[in-house]
């Protein structure tokens, strides 16, 4: 009988090294909900016919009313790489500036972010205030660039007119970080589609390509417009399938944003007003499991 996944959750939760707190942060209707949803299904939690229409972390009748997050919303999930386990805490964030003090208590519960952007839209005011916010609060941001597909089917560019699309994007978003982080972070948090650091695909249609993965793969962009330009359901479905976004993101995320252990060496300074020489405050830095128990409030209902 398979390991439930609760049993598998405290079990991996027992070793920091394989654990990454992350949430995903976007300008509204950049298709961050959508994209949660992928992530999910991939961990096996939700059906993957259903990913991008449940909108599963948005359970208020507001939100699904509206169609847009309002509250924070919590999931826990395992993702396998390279025979390894890992556990990865999600919270999916707001995107409209209404509800940016959701953002900001989040990001003080988790060490990296994926910072959604829409490939046509292009990096927008709530863009850079959710990545403003997670730079100063110590947050390792990665870029999944969404909503790829318009590119072909609507805008209808040419490949060259797509790679510098794209380029400006990661540029927009590098330049904003040198702005805005700290010395010790400016160079070090810079995205890099080499690196792969930067992921673009469609959440809608359920496909992600980083350069790592088109490389292992042997799958190129020509392959991508190819499926679209033909006008094939079929095509599109398989590329899902070669390049499932939930691999290609939680790969990303677990080769790219900090585990605890790291994170809380350079976090704690920032988000807990104690003496970090104190006991607690050395256990904090340490992730010491044996140490002061010590919580953060990021939520309060009334």
């Amino acid at each position: 009988m398979g390991e439930k996944m609760v049993d598998k959750i405290l079990r991996i939760m027992k070793n920091p090294e394989q654990i990454r707190n992350i949430c995903t942060s976007a300008h509204i209707d950049h298709g961050k909900t959508t994209f949660s949803d992928n992530l999910i299904a991939g961990a096996g939690m939700m059906s993957e016919d259903l990913a991008g229409r449940q909108l599963v972390l948005d359970f208020h009748e507001d939100e699904i009313s509206r169609g847009i997050t309002i509250d924070a919303a919590n999931i826990s999930m395992v993702h396998d790489l390279e025979g390894k386990e890992y556990l990865i805490n999600l919270i999916d964030t707001p995107g409209h500036i209404d509800f940016g003090g959701d953002v900001t208590r989040a990001m003080r519960a988790i060490d990296g972010t994926i910072l959604l952007c829409c490939a046509v839209e292009g990096v927008m005011p709530q863009t850079e205030t959710v990545l403003r916010q997670a730079v100063r609060e110590r947050v390792k941001p990665v870029l999944f660039i969404n909503k790829t597909d318009r590119l072909i089917k609507e805008l209808r560019l040419t490949p060259e007119q797509m790679q510098d699309r794209l380029i400006k994007i990661i540029n927009s978003v590098n330049q904003f970080i040198r702005d805005i982080a700290e010395p010790e972070f400016r160079n070090s948090w810079q995205v890099n589609v080499n690196e792969g650091s930067v992921a673009f695909g469609s959440a809608f249609h359920k496909w992600a390509l980083s350069m790592p993965f088109m490389r292992a793969k042997g799958i190129t962009f020509k392959d991508v417009i190819d499926a679209y330009e033909s006008g094939d359901e079929a095509r599109i479905k398989e590329l899902a399938k070669k390049a499932p976004l939930h691999r290609v993101v939680l790969n990303m995320v677990i080769r790219h944003h900090p585990n605890p252990v790291q994170a809380q060496k350079y976090r704690i300074p920032k988000i807990w007003r104690g003496e970090p020489e104190s006991e607690i405050g050395k256990a904090l830095m340490n992730c010491d499991p044996n140490g002061p128990a010590a919580f953060i409030c990021t939520k309060i209902v009334v």
